[in-house]
């Protein structure tokens, strides 16, 4: 399981500021990959400190097309 499903399964804030730590101590890490580490965190700090579910980054927008139907002419 990597650092940010970790987060993602975090039960308290302490517990995210540790992960968090650990992965600053990953040295090959890129900086998109630590951003998103840090935004999956302010995610998961929402969810436990509001029940009201928050947005979520991982769930997809589900766009629906609609078919027209063509008039032959």
């Amino acid at each position: 399981m990597g650092l940010r499903e970790q987060i993602r399964k975090a039960n308290s804030d302490n517990e995210i500021k540790s992960l968090l730590d650990k992965g600053k101590s990953y040295e090959f890490a890129s900086n998109i990959t630590k951003n998103s580490w840090r935004s999956t965190a302010r995610f998961r700090l929402a969810e436990l400190t509001n029940p009201v579910p928050a947005q979520t980054p991982d769930k997809p927008v589900e766009s629906k097309k609609v078919k027209k139907n063509k008039v032959k002419k």
